[in-house]
């Protein structure tokens, strides 16, 4: 009896640090093949190379999205004297190699629809970003901004989109024809 009791309590315990983990995630989308390195720089060796459009995984405990090198696929190991855990970063990356992509595996997906796209790498980047502008497409705005929180359409194919945000003016987006027309916050 104590035995399934502790293997449910470890289970419940897995599952909550899955969820807590999942919002914090952030991933490094490779643009092109690369090296990755034992260390972060230059002066350590190279251990290996992945292709374009890999993915991997940036370890919760590295937060520096912005340096200059990224740390990828991170080991801890535990000091058996002292009963410490200590983070091994085994790969590093250049962060002019690829893109950090914060969120879940769907904004993965998210960057890479968008990255696909026919849209101009000046609208992508606008995209990714999560800015709009008069003229986009409602797609578009959906991978910008998300889903609104109101939708209202009109007979004549003009609709408003509506986000509101807790302690802020409602942001309104008028669409013709499925073009962005105009703006107010």
């Amino acid at each position: 009896m104590v035995r399934k009791r502790e293997l449910i309590i470890l289970v419940c315990v897995v599952l909550i640090l899955g969820v807590v983990r999942e919002p914090g995630a952030a991933y490094f989308v490779f643009n092109k093949k690369a090296n990755i390195r034992s260390g972060p720089g230059t002066k350590y060796r190279v251990i290996g190379q992945l292709a374009k459009e890999t993915i991997a995984e940036i370890p919760e405990t590295f937060t520096d999205y912005e340096a200059k090198w990224i740390a990828i696929d991170a080991k801890t190991r535990s000091d058996k004297q002292t009963q410490a855990q200590e983070v091994v970063y085994t790969k590093w990356v250049h962060r002019s190699l690829g893109v950090v992509v914060k969120g879940d595996i769907n904004e993965v997906d998210k960057y890479f629809a968008i990255r696909e796209s026919d849209w101009s790498k000046e609208m992508q980047n606008l995209v990714l970003a999560g800015k709009v502008e008069v003229g986009m497409t409602t797609h578009m705005v959906f991978y910008a901004l998300g889903r609104p929180d109101e939708v209202t359409e009109s007979t004549t194919a003009k609709q408003q989109w509506v986000y509101k945000k807790p302690g802020t003016q409602p942001r309104h987006l008028y669409f013709e024809d499925g073009i962005l027309t105009n703006m107010s916050n």
